[in-house]
């Protein structure tokens, strides 16, 4: 295993932190353009609150007033900001394919890994575990769940138990059908580092 690791350790030093930079830009901008939408709520919520419940014209006027300003403040800033934001998920779409396809194969080098130094996958050692799942069983059937969702309309039993399981501790992983999972399965190995991957496989190897 460690010579195995030695042969991939310089591909995935340079395929993890682009996984995690490319997450981090969409992340930060999502909560701008949330929190701009928050301010436009809030400020409308207000306006309407004084407007509907105005006890005289100028209560009234005050209200529309606070309207226009949220138009032309917060309401404004999330517009633009929701199409900066559109504008990075179309180029992020663009490039989803090949962030998935990276993901996929930090999971292929690890599966790969694991067949060299153990053989075929019964024999694999279970070493640590995420929820009552091994690592070894969640990179055979994450790897596969990456690499055929779209052309397997009935997934391997295995694989299906697995991310049912998965599913228990997060929601997300119940779209096992529909979409390869491999940034989210990277995630919640917390492979965010070299080290990170190769403490799993080394463990595994000593299990």
């Amino acid at each position: 295993m460690r010579d195995y690791l030695n042969e991939m350790k310089h591909a995935v030093e340079h395929i993890l932190p682009t996984l995690w930079r490319e997450q981090d830009v969409l992340r930060g901008l999502e909560e701008q353009v949330e929190a701009a939408a928050a301010r436009a709520r809030h400020e409308y919520s207000q306006a309407n609150f004084i407007m509907l419940n105005a006890e005289d014209p100028e209560d009234f006027m005050m209200g529309v007033g606070q309207h226009w300003d949220s138009y032309w403040g917060p309401d404004k800033d999330a517009f633009y900001l929701s199409q900066d934001a559109d504008q990075l998920r179309a180029k992020v779409a663009t490039r989803a394919f090949s962030t998935s396809a990276l993901a996929g194969a930090i999971l292929q080098y690890a599966k790969q890994g694991m067949s060299v130094a153990h053989g075929k996958p019964g024999n694999w050692p279970e070493a640590r575990k995420i929820g009552d799942v091994a690592v070894s069983v969640i990179i055979r059937h994450a790897r596969n769940q990456a690499m055929h969702w779209e052309e397997e309309k009935t997934p391997h039993p295995g694989l299906v138990e697995c991310f049912e399981k998965l599913t228990e501790l997060d929601s997300v992983f119940g779209n096992y059908r529909t979409r390869s999972l491999a940034m989210e399965i990277v995630e919640l190995l917390g492979w965010k580092k070299y080290s990170d991957f190769e403490r799993d496989l080394l463990g595994a190897n000593q299990g």
